[in-house]
């Protein structure tokens, strides 16, 4: 009788367990998915500054100094957009996969894309300002 207790009880722990997790794995789903949209709006928006920083040097006369922050500006651009289009090829769905690896994955995801978030936001923040100095 104490056995079937043990097991019964282990039963429920289990289920309640592998719902957490499963819930657990949702949350960091939907939580890297908003980061990944919020990345992209910004990426769009330093994309038009990227363009616009690029025709302004076309046309103006600047020393190489001058020319050195903006060169700066677009490089740092050119590498945010490009860490992007490499998290977006390398994410998969951790579906399947056990869920403290799926957690795991998920975690990092998140991580990766909050840097890559960040960095768009810093390259757009740059590439602003250099905007506004032209004008």
């Amino acid at each position: 009788m104490k056995y079937i207790i043990s097991l019964a009880a282990f039963l429920l722990c289990s289920a309640a367990c592998k719902d957490s997790s499963k819930t657990q794995i949702e949350t960091l789903k939907k939580e890297t998915m908003d980061v990944h949209d919020e990345a992209m709006k910004d990426l769009a928006r330093m994309n038009r500054v990227s363009r616009k920083l690029k025709d302004f040097m076309i046309s103006a006369t600047m020393t190489p100094e001058q020319s050195q922050v903006f060169t700066s500006t677009l490089v740092a651009i050119e590498k945010a957009d490009d860490d992007m289009t490499a998290w977006m090829s390398a994410y998969r769905d951790p579906k399947g996969k056990p869920p403290a690896e799926a957690i795991q994955y998920l975690q990092e995801q998140k991580s990766k894309i909050e840097k890559n978030r960040d960095d768009i936001r810093a390259a757009l923040t740059a590439g602003e300002a250099l905007l506004a100095q032209t004008q």
